[in-house]
């Protein structure tokens, strides 16, 4: 269920302020409305935050793979708040004169490519060959334009590549250079040697070296470095709290919400510290946080909308418990194997046993686990697939507890699960209307919901009629009948604004929205056909490696050696094949399952899936105690 929510407007003296944020984290009830931090105080915080960031993510990537590096020795507790900055100090600082070194090394290697055909030389050494009396200018150019030189220049050939000509030029210090051809490229000599430049580039190398090995060394200490950006976060929020409060001469105000039983508390809390407080009902403008509260048998259902990220708005349902159900369904058949089943509640509860001896609690999603892969063994097993085996094949245990009609054995079994798949649409978009005409009722807007109750029979019929069997499936009178009745309903009650004149106007205004929608109805109920057409598509894949797997053990074995060569690639081939399928079945279950719960039903529920979660200020595990744990 979403908890009632209660809006609260707090209100304190300026010179409060200050302790307002801790004392809220304290009682760990009020979700305070974002607010923008400012000030030094704040901005401080997020330089602090920024540069912790960038060390923690930059030591992940010196972090020892195959062995785990343990945290510096060091007596428990030693390792402080102000450790840590150091530290990040430290990496910050390494990670700079990395950057450092490898834009220097850079620069040499581009020097050194751009200079070696010239062989030891730098300006340096031209300067002190020629005193201050001269200067030395290098050119080269191509061996056709030599003869452009102009005649008066005194030069000196030097030795240059081949398809290159090279050349020298004196000049006294004040003399000016005589024009050259455009071909004539100087060539201007680096400040060192190349001999100078290559040592110099060994020894930043060297050095980098030693940084990535302090760099590894530090990485031991991650989980201190999270424990304290976690802290630094906490400090942010209250902070931005703090600093953003509006304020109105000697008074400072904050708006939030809090669930309705915790009210109480919070009133508390403001008489012992003399401040003023406010309750009230979320108005229609209003967005509440959403706090959904289950008990533990549908609670197992929340890692997936935690996946997802999806939050129901304050004002919608909560669907965890339907979601489950049609969710562990949906699973099942597009799983479809009892084999595949077996092996996720083999998993599953190996997990929980490996938690209980660790001394943790067994986790919501271990559970749901345990459960979808029971669903799975439970149709696997009505429809006797097992690993995609023959019927013929399987032990007679097995065959007997399949039921006929969906086993495969039956001319009709496809048929079959092509109606399940619609019936269990039609219940699926029928409880989504059912809760909506809970909803409006009394109000005659229910009507349109039950419109739409009698468009879903009237086009479930119409689903059976034109893809499964027409003459097994005739459309009625009924039918007809259901789809006339529920446009109109929907037509004229689907805008009711409590006036017949005005709801039809308004309905007018949007017939061809109506009509789309009345159509999409049956576009809705076939889509249900995909739990039917994926899980054939995976029995199909199975099938198929098992009889390439059967192909090549089949016929005269031959050798012996030969026989247990095609055993072994044959065995490669199954577990190869069926872990690809079992993955790939995994995706089409977030794909298609997922879909069906988050968009069909969803839809004719009217859910956006437009909330956020409730997030109070609450108290958060101290940094040493985190570091404590850690060491």
């Amino acid at each position: 269920m979403i908890v009632p929510m209660k809006k609260f407007y707090l209100i304190v003296l300026d010179k409060d302020r200050a302790k307002v944020p801790e004392r809220l984290r304290k009682l760990g009830v009020a979700h305070v409305e974002e607010l923008q931090g400012r000030g030094e105080a704040y901005q401080s915080l997020e330089r602090e935050k920024a540069e912790a960031e960038s060390a923690y993510y930059f030591l992940q990537n010196y972090v020892d793979k195959k062995k785990k590096v343990a945290i510096a020795e060091t007596a428990q507790g030693q390792w402080t708040a102000e450790g840590i900055r150091d530290l990040v100090l430290r990496v910050s600082g390494l990670k700079r004169e990395l950057d450092s070194l490898h834009e220097r090394a850079t620069q040499l290697l581009r020097e050194i490519d751009r200079t070696k055909s010239w062989g030891e030389v730098s300006a340096d050494s031209f300067a002190q060959a020629l005193g201050g009396t001269f200067s030395l200018r290098l050119f080269d150019a191509p061996p056709r334009d030599i003869s452009a030189i102009p005649k008066e220049l005194e030069y000196i050939r030097i030795l240059a590549p081949k398809g290159k000509v090279r050349i020298a030029i004196i000049l006294d210090q004040d003399e000016k250079l005589p024009e050259l051809p455009p071909s004539f490229q100087e060539f201007l000599p680096p400040e060192r040697s190349l001999s100078q430049m290559r040592q110099e580039l060994n020894a930043i190398e060297k050095r980098k070296q030693e940084i990535f090995q302090n760099l590894k060394e530090e990485s031991g200490k991650l989980s201190l470095l999270k424990a304290y950006l976690h802290e630094i976060e906490s400090k942010i929020v209250l902070e931005k709290v703090r600093s953003g409060m509006p304020e109105h001469e000697h008074f400072a105000y904050l708006k939030g919400y809090v669930p309705a039983r915790e009210c109480e508390k919070l009133k508390k809390i403001a008489i012992k510290y003399g401040w003023g407080i406010v309750f009230d009902d979320p108005s229609e403008e209003d967005q509440p946080p959403t706090l959904v509260e289950n008990p533990p048998a549908i609670r197992i259902i929340q890692p997936v909308f935690d996946f997802l990220g999806t939050v129901p708005n304050y004002r919608e349902y909560d669907i965890s418990s339907w979601f489950l159900i049609f969710f562990a369904i949906f699973f099942a058949m597009i799983f479809g194997d009892a084999s595949y089943g077996t092996i996720i509640v083999l998993l599953s509860l190996a997990s929980i046993v490996a938690a209980k001896r660790k001394g943790r609690p067994v986790g919501d999603a271990q559970k749901l686990f345990v459960l979808l892969g029971a669903t799975t063994i439970l149709w696997g097993a009505l429809t006797a697939t097992w690993f995609g085996i023959q019927f013929d094949h399987l032990p007679k245990l097995l065959q007997n507890i399949s039921l006929p009609l969906i086993n495969g054995q039956s001319p009709d079994s496809e048929n079959n699960i092509k109606v399940l798949c619609f019936s269990i649409g039609l219940v699926q978009l029928s409880i989504a209307h059912i809760k909506n005409i809970k909803r409006d009722f009394p109000n005659l807007k229910f009507l349109s919901q039950v419109g739409s109750l009698l468009l879903l029979a009237g086009m479930f019929n119409a689903a059976l009629n034109l893809v499964i069997d027409a003459k097994r499936f005739p459309i009625g009178n009924w039918a007809i009948v259901c789809i006339g009745a529920g446009f109109i309903l929907v037509f004229v009650f689907g805008n009711w604004t409590g006036k017949l004149g005005s709801s039809l106007v308004e309905s007018l205004k949007g017939i061809i929205p109506t009509f789309l929608g009345t159509v999409s109805v049956f576009a809705d109920i076939v889509s249900y056909i995909r739990l039917w057409a994926v899980g054939l598509a995976g029995l199909a894949f199975a099938q198929t490696v098992n009889g390439m797997a059967a192909g090549l053990l089949s016929g005269p074995f031959g050798f012996l050696i030969g026989f247990i060569l095609k055993l072994i690639i044959a065995s490669v081939l199954l577990v190869v094949a069926h872990s690809l399928n079992f993955v790939l079945t995994v995706l089409s279950v977030i794909v298609h399952g997922v879909r069906l719960n988050m968009l069909e039903f969803s839809q004719h529920l009217g859910m956006e899936w437009s909330g956020y979660k409730y997030n109070p200020l609450r108290e958060e595990e101290h940094l040493s105690a985190s570091m404590e744990s850690t060491l």
